[in-house]
């Protein structure tokens, strides 16, 4: 016949295991899971990508801003050269010559930004690079330390496990379906101990005759607030 005790028992052991699994799906997860190392690559590729794409505009820019530096130049060498005397002429190339000015300068300015802009990323991938050579150093020192905590586990919880088979199979199969039930809606907890003639399950008070039914520890008998089979330990 199955008692209460080899059902605590059997919690106990069920208890440890789902620490040891725990455990095993964490160091699982975290070894699979290269978060740090991943979203790093993947920043440095879309600041390639960025410096790639502002390394054309400013080879686009510099030349645009010698091409208008060039027609300045020209336009000057036309006003101040004395081949146009018109008055008309003369304000009507002074306007071109300040618009191209302007649009020099512009220019210059922009590339300025642009050079600026790209130096700051230089160095912020600089600094990227580094940083994931660190973290990926790290992780491999951190998978070695996984892939051993992973094996250790393993073989505490095979041990456990073989354990768990030899007790069950002294428990009557309508029992252990219980116990089963209980500890899946019942938070892992399907036997609580009786203590001061209070469930530790649930902390409520338990009747007279219950707890004499307890201490007889001829039958399983649950609690009358929480449905946990009671263990007096």
């Amino acid at each position: 016949m199955t008692t209460v005790k080899q059902m605590f028992a059997l919690q106990e052991l069920d208890i440890i295991l789902d620490r040891v699994q725990n455990e095993h799906d964490r160091a699982e997860y975290e070894l699979n899971n290269g978060d740090a190392v991943g979203n790093l690559e993947t920043e440095l590729e879309r600041d390639a990508e960025w410096l790639q794409e502002t390394e054309l505009q400013r080879k686009a820019t510099k030349l645009e801003a010698a091409t208008q530096k060039e027609r300045s130049e020209s336009l000057n060498s036309q006003l101040y050269g004395g081949e146009i005397t018109n008055p008309r002429d003369l304000e009507s190339l002074e306007r071109e010559a300040s618009n191209v000015l302007q649009l020099v300068e512009k220019q210059e300015t922009a590339l300025a930004e642009i050079t600026r802009k790209i130096e700051e990323a230089q160095n912020k991938q600089s600094e990227l690079e580094s940083k994931l050579g660190e973290v990926k150093a790290a992780r491999e020192i951190r998978q070695t330390e996984l892939r051993a905590s992973l094996k250790e586990l393993s073989a505490e919880r095979a041990g456990f496990q073989g354990q768990r088979s030899k007790l069950t199979e002294d428990l009557d199969p309508t029992s252990l379906q219980q116990y089963e039930i209980l500890r899946k809606s019942k938070g892992g907890l399907a036997v609580a101990k009786v203590e001061r003639g209070l469930c530790q399950g649930c902390r409520m008070s338990l009747p007279t005759h219950q707890q004499q039914r307890v201490r007889g520890g001829h039958q399983v008998v649950l609690c009358s607030s929480c449905g946990r089979m009671l263990f007096l330990g």
